[in-house]
């Protein structure tokens, strides 16, 4: 394994962990890499922005096509602690992606609750435009854990 991949796998999941703090957002996280350098960075922001579509990758997505100025992303890399859903599958499809790196599997962020319609990722990864690989990071998953014990606490003491 590379270690750069690593290192930038490790970037993404810091932003995912960096959510917990926050009671308004999911812990999930994405960096986009370009020519070795990090240019686009995204948390999950769904209930802060109002904005259903506010996915760590779509919003790494879009912070990477500003700051490169360009909607094609065909050169760049992108990282997420979570395999993507169907929606961001298309939103990197859309950007020309041609790599992910993900840490948790669909799997195991629906054993947390968060569910997805598997259906169209499922087909979207038979098509082959972009390759999908997993670097599993034990803290990914213990994020989770901690992610849903906070929203089992949260839903008591507001009950």
């Amino acid at each position: 394994m590379n270690l750069s991949n690593l290192y930038y796998m490790n970037e993404a999941i810091v932003l995912a962990h960096e959510c917990l703090n926050d009671q308004l957002r999911s812990p999930f996280g994405c960096i986009i890499v370009h020519k070795n350098k990090i240019v686009g960075i995204g948390k999950e922001s769904v209930k802060i922005k109002n904005d259903p579509t506010a996915h760590a990758e779509i919003e790494a997505i879009r912070n990477a096509s500003k700051n490169l100025n360009k909607t094609n992303l065909s050169d760049c890399i992108l990282f997420t602690s979570s395999e993507p859903c169907s929606m961001c599958l298309s939103a990197i499809h859309w950007s020309k992606i041609k790599k992910v790196y993900y840490s948790c599997s669909r799997k195991d962020v629906f054993s947390f609750g968060l569910p997805d319609s598997f259906e169209l990722v499922e087909k979207r990864k038979h098509l082959k435009e972009f390759e999908m690989i997993q670097i599993k990071d034990d803290k990914a998953i213990r994020i989770f854990k901690e992610w849903r014990l906070k929203k089992s606490k949260n839903i008591l003491a507001s009950a």
